[in-house]
């Protein structure tokens, strides 16, 4: 019988995430990740989060071995939400907005049906101040939410609406990774996203996804959506307005309201980023951590930060779950 690998809590007060420090010095993480796959593999079911630190890894072409090993079949970034630079196949640069900006608590892809069951991160330069990555366990962050919001989000879904605007957020070319209509058409058929080609040439899309989910593994119902990002409330108060004012509630750049297209309770709203920012624990990243995350049950963001910042990051283990129709 194979020994269990040795870890420790990465954070005092919650047992979701924990750190494995390499054996001893030089170590190659990928050919270590490889002879303790299996012990590596039971460790991520009991821990959402496992930070590997003190190995030898100083590249790209290094986090692409461990990648090979830990997600071996990566998953493409396509219908995309944020701004990301791709390194090599299947690894991509973290979100790539101003340092001084923080990026909210999520799950990877819930604003899609589709979505990696597992991350992988890799910081390869670490900032000189903050430019965390928070954490949270979202199970805790769920039971922080009012039932009967949960039940209201489960049974009518999440309408995103995307209004594609040159110069604002990112375009249409961006988001589908192409400049040919009949591919963007054919991918929101295949999705069931509907879309409209506007007379100036924008696009519009929608679509209905879950606001609640379920593992595979597990009838535990979880908080699984991006509407508090999606919503233009997440820009604050000013901006938001401002956003208004520019483009009116039908234009806005990305807006979410229910299935059935009534809007959100700003005050649900307000009480999911209450329940994230409660259940955010924060780490230092060190150049040459990597880490395992279940994007189902943890949730990440990213502190502003100081300094240069490199993170790159590897999705995998599709998944999806029916979600309401239109």
């Amino acid at each position: 019988m194979m020994s269990e690998i040795a870890s420790r809590p990465l954070f005092d007060d919650r047992d979701f995430a924990v750190r494995v420090d390499a054996p001893e010095t030089g170590l190659d993480l990928a050919v270590w990740s490889r002879a303790h796959l299996v012990q590596l593999e039971a460790l991520a079911a009991r821990h959402p989060v496992i930070l590997l630190r003190g190995f030898e890894l100083r590249d790209e072409a290094a986090f692409a071995r461990v990648r090979d090993v830990l997600v071996p079949k990566p998953a493409a970034y396509m219908y995309r939400s944020t701004p990301r630079v791709a390194v090599a196949e299947g690894i991509m640069t973290a979100t790539e907005y101003p340092a001084s900006e923080e990026i909210p608590q999520h799950c990877e892809n819930a604003y899609q049906r589709d979505w990696p069951m597992r991350l992988l991160f890799c910081c390869l330069v670490s900032p000189e101040t903050g430019g965390q990555t928070p954490l949270s366990d979202v199970a805790k962050v769920t039971a922080r939410i009012d039932e009967a919001d949960l039940d209201l989000v489960e049974a009518r879904g999440i309408r995103y609406i995307r209004n594609y605007h040159t110069g604002f957020d990112l375009d249409w070319r961006t988001v589908f990774q192409t400049d040919q209509r009949t591919a963007v058409e054919a991918f929101c058929d295949t999705h069931d996203i509907s879309f409209e080609w506007l007379d100036d040439g924008r696009l519009r899309t929608t679509q209905v996804c879950q606001g609640t989910a379920r593992r595979p593994t597990s009838a535990e119902r979880l908080w699984f959506n991006q509407a508090q990002l999606f919503h233009p409330s997440a820009l604050g108060p000013e901006m938001m307005e401002d956003m208004l004012d520019i483009f009116g509630v039908d234009e806005l750049p990305r807006d979410a309201r229910l299935g059935d297209g009534a809007p959100i309770s700003p005050v649900l709203l307000d009480n999911v980023r209450t329940a994230f920012a409660a259940e955010a624990r924060d780490f230092d990243w060190r150049a040459g951590d990597v880490m395992i995350v279940d994007n189902m049950r943890a949730a990440h963001g990213r502190r502003a930060f100081t300094g240069h910042r490199r993170v790159l990051v590897s999705m995998g283990a599709m998944y999806s779950e029916q979600a309401p129709k239109q």
